[in-house]
């Protein structure tokens, strides 16, 4: 898949983004949201832990020294001699090296699972915290659209109803029109408290995202236009998800750890080899005085022979867990084959609709235009006018609607492949800022 031209398609998208003086732009919700968020705030943590599975592993495979110090007190007593008793202090340092221990080896290759794991959902996380301040920058502008939509909507009812109310006095104007029009005005009131109620609390989305009051936002021009699919292969995007998503990844190195688990269990039937050594010299103290150091090296073989049916049980479980890792990433993969292929879907027809929406908004306002003249000259009733202004406003409402929805299922399609980061919102920026 080319990334970059398709990143270019999303710079060209963001190029259409207007810069008023002081609007927030997005990288700026996406950088505070970054900064905010608390899974990625976790999934840094449980990185920096995953880090450490290499280097712990790697140990069980180094020599092991240790040493240590005591001091005692003997008392001896044999028939017919006289009792001895004294205080004896000594120290003594041990070492083992292990030369072969498959389940310490095996536990050493799974580390770099363990710790690629930790990476992964990482970059899972993040890309997550992106697309989720995505939808609350694009959330919180499609609300004003809407209430600076609605509002115009109100005010072009408005303008009909005075016009009704001329016409009413120069005798023109039926019963039947003031309550048409009446009947507008009340449902277009209504559609202006939902819009204000869902500013408010598209509003408070944002702020409890960015931990900063809501400001002015860059917004999309009318003239926009959505970029095209590069490819525009709904196979190949299906195939990229399939293989590179991160859920998909994570999976993956979840049926490649339960495969280590097996390994593991199994080495529990074979041998291991360890040389060890001791050196522990006896000083002398009261009453002792021949002191004694003691220097061992030894080359010790462990074989199991019996342990209960406790082996063959972990064997038998971990190729249980290693079966479900493996059916938890078929899953995995179907899961995002099928989530791209329905943001291919959802972008390649939001852009067609808002293309037709497009010519229909233009159509409609044309429409409306005439109407109003009709109106005038007494070729068109009031209601005529009522239904295209109706119509127009509708049209309005369904192609914000389907901007939003098609540049969010853009987003979500390359986050499909794992390709969404923080470059491209850097990107973008760039574009917005210049």
């Amino acid at each position: 898949m080319s990334k970059s031209r398709l990143a270019m398609g999303m710079i060209g998208l963001a190029c259409a983004l207007a810069n008023p003086a002081h609007a927030a732009d997005l990288v700026s919700v996406v950088q505070q949201a970054l900064g905010r968020d608390s899974n990625l705030a976790q999934a840094r943590a449980g990185y920096a832990a995953a880090q450490q599975a290499v280097p712990e592993a790697r140990a069980g495979l180094l020599p092991q020294i240790s040493a240590g110090w005591g001091r005692a007190y003997n008392r001896i007593d044999t028939d017919g001699f006289p009792g001895t008793h004294y205080w004896q202090s000594g120290w003594t340092v041990n070492i083992a090296q292990p030369l072969f221990d498959w389940t310490k080896w095996t536990a050493y290759k799974q580390a770099d699972y363990v710790e690629a794991h930790g990476a992964v959902e990482l970059n899972a996380a993040q890309q997550a915290a992106i697309l989720q301040a995505v939808r609350v920058y694009f959330d919180a502008l499609a609300a004003e659209d809407e209430l600076t939509r609605v509002n115009e909507y109100a005010a072009a009812v408005d303008q009909h109803a005075q016009w009704l109310d001329r016409a009413k006095a120069a005798g023109e104007a039926t019963v039947i029109d003031i309550r048409d029009v009446e009947t507008e005005r009340e449902q277009v009131a209504l559609q202006q408290m939902d819009a204000e109620n869902r500013l408010l609390a598209k509003r408070r989305a944002w702020e409890q995202t960015t931990g900063v009051p809501f400001e002015t936002l860059a917004r999309l021009p009318d003239s926009l236009r959505m970029p095209p699919l590069v490819p525009a292969d709904v196979e190949v995007w299906a195939s990229q998800a399939k293989s590179h998503a991160f859920d998909v990844q994570l999976k993956q190195l979840d049926w490649q750890i339960a495969k280590m688990d097996v390994s593991k269990a199994q080495s529990a039937h074979w041998p291991s080899a360890y040389l060890t050594g001791s050196y522990t010299p006896a000083g002398a103290a009261s009453g002792y005085s021949r002191p004694t150091t003691t220097t061992t090296g030894m080359l010790s073989i462990s074989i199991p022979l019996y342990s209960g049916g406790e082996t063959q049980a972990k064997v038998q479980a971990s190729e249980a867990l290693e079966d479900k890792a493996q059916q938890g990433l078929s899953g995995a993969m179907r899961g995002a084959e099928a989530s791209a292929r329905d943001d291919y879907s959802r972008y390649q027809y939001g852009r067609a609709r808002v293309e037709r929406l497009t010519r229909l908004v233009e159509l409609s306002r044309e429409t409306l235009a005439a109407t109003r003249v009709g109106f005038r000259v007494g070729e068109r009733t009031a209601n005529d006018v009522i239904r295209a202004i109706d119509t127009l406003y509708s049209l309005q409402r369904d192609l914000l609607a389907a901007r939003y929805d098609a540049i969010i299922a853009l987003m979500q399609l390359k986050g499909d492949t794992a390709a969404l980061s923080l470059t491209d919102v850097v990107q973008i920026n760039d574009v917005l800022v210049h």
